[in-house]
């Protein structure tokens, strides 16, 4: 990304690096200056609000474990920065009742996350982290952008691959709520892979409609478009679907799910463009809820 699509909120890419960098190395004032006085933090092992709650936080987690990120991915847009980072835990003596799981000294934790940044006047205001999964025992590189779909150096910032207007997404996921799947997998190019949650992963575009078929023969779902941030190469989306039980479905893929029942999830889902066409869609979860 070059020029003004690169600048979040007065924060830019290199900003971003400083600040994961900071909090690598533990300086507590550096990252922490990057706080709102009322940021919102909502994760999977707090939900805080207030710099100095927030920051109060994090000198507990880090007196007793030795937390490292590595960005694999930045989708930034005018006031949003949306990051795939990938999270290293290294606890530093035994903690039985952490908030995502007993730790133990010598073990080491490692989860990957997609986290929604919003920003204003140069400071996050919210921080929301959705879960994708964990990859306890896998290697990454810096980045795992295709090859063919990266330019130059930095793959975290320089991608090949057009941009879609709000409109043309709109319209997507119009098609995708009147199940016309044939619309649907226009988008997709012929070597597009969907991971749902980390683990369910469909190759095809052939593959990923009769498995949004099969999900619409069981449910009625509507997918709400709540932010969106579209760069070359690069979608991020926040979305609320709701799904509401046309059977019983005990083996759903978001869960079970008996007759009359409704379930919300809302995710944030990670879009690589190729020339044209959808090459690689991951979704995390932010929330789940369901209803009777």
């Amino acid at each position: 990304m070059g020029g003004a699509d690169n600048r979040v909120g007065e924060i830019d890419e290199e900003a971003f690096r400083g600040y994961i960098a900071a909090f690598n190395r533990n300086d507590f004032e550096g990252f922490g200056h990057y706080y709102a006085d009322d940021i919102e933090f909502v994760g999977r092992a707090a939900t805080l609000r207030g710099r100095d709650e927030l920051l109060s936080f994090y000198q507990q987690v880090k007196s007793r474990v030795r937390e490292t990120i590595a960005i694999q991915d930045i989708v930034a847009g005018e006031r949003t920065l949306v990051a795939d980072l990938i999270t290293d835990l290294h606890p530093l003596e035994d903690w039985p009742d952490f908030p995502t799981g007993p730790l133990r000294k010598g073990q080491t934790r490692r989860s990957q996350n997609f986290v929604w940044y919003d920003l204003a006047e140069r400071r996050f205001i919210r921080i929301r982290a959705a879960h994708y999964r964990r990859v306890d025992g896998l290697t990454f590189e810096p980045t795992e952008i295709p090859a063919e779909h990266a330019a130059g150096t930095d793959g975290v910032t320089a991608h090949r691959g057009r941009t879609f207007t709000p409109e043309e997404f709109a319209a997507y996921i119009d098609a995708f709520n009147r199940g016309d799947f044939s619309t649907v997998c226009a988008y997709y190019d012929p070597e597009v892979v969907l991971v749902t949650g980390g683990h369910h992963e469909l190759r095809g575009p052939q593959a990923i409609c009769e498995f949004y078929q099969s999900v619409r023969a069981q449910t009625q779902r509507t997918v709400h478009i709540k932010n969106l941030v579209s760069v070359p190469g690069r979608i991020a989306a926040e979305l609320e679907s709701e799904f509401l039980a046309l059977q019983d479905v005990p083996d759903f893929t978001a869960g079970p799910m008996k007759k009359g029942e409704r379930m919300f999830l809302h995710t944030v889902v990670l879009y690589e463009v190729g020339d044209e066409r959808f090459v690689r869609i991951r979704s995390a979860s932010l929330r789940k809820q369901l209803r009777g």
